[in-house]
């Protein structure tokens, strides 16, 4: 490897590097040039870096609001969503009940009208019953008289 430094410089012992009149001209264009680039490169990169940073809190803090209404909104809506649950299932009682109440009257109703049909028709019956022995009580003289001359072989007059 061969370095830039110049052999004979570096037997003699002293400094690679000469301090001189030019240090202080380099030490002014290191200057110039460190504020050149502070206002066009370091100023603006850093501006970039603070607006990134404050969009990102920005970003931060409206997604944190959007968490909180969307907490709200979802606890509104259960709590919108027990209430119509509990006023459906209130519902569902209340016509259980009025179906159970009708379904008893109903069935109270047709069991009277069918007591008051049998009572009827027993009565009827009943009715008819006597009138069957009335009749046959009417008529068991002359079937006698009737069986009596069959038997005999003459007339019973």
């Amino acid at each position: 490897m061969h370095s830039q430094i110049p052999m004979g410089v570096l037997l003699s012992g002293g400094s690679p590097i000469d301090v001189d009149a030019s240090i202080g001209i380099q030490m002014v264009i290191l200057a110039i040039a460190f504020f050149i680039l502070r206002s066009l490169v370091f100023k603006p990169v850093m501006g970039l870096f603070d607006a990134r940073e404050a969009a990102m809190d920005g970003s931060r803090q409206a997604a944190a609001e959007m968490d909180k209404d969307a907490d709200a909104i979802r606890d509104r809506f259960e709590s919108e969503l027990k209430r119509v649950r509990a006023q459906g299932n209130d519902q569902r009682d209340k016509m259980r009940t009025q179906t159970q109440k009708l379904a008893r009257e109903l069935t109270d109703a047709s069991r009277k009208e069918s007591t008051a049909t049998l009572t009827s028709a027993k009565a009827r019956l009943d009715g008819e019953a006597k009138q069957a022995r009335d009749k046959a009580k009417a008529e068991v003289p002359g079937l006698a008289k009737q069986i009596a001359e069959r038997l005999l072989g003459r007339s019973m007059s």
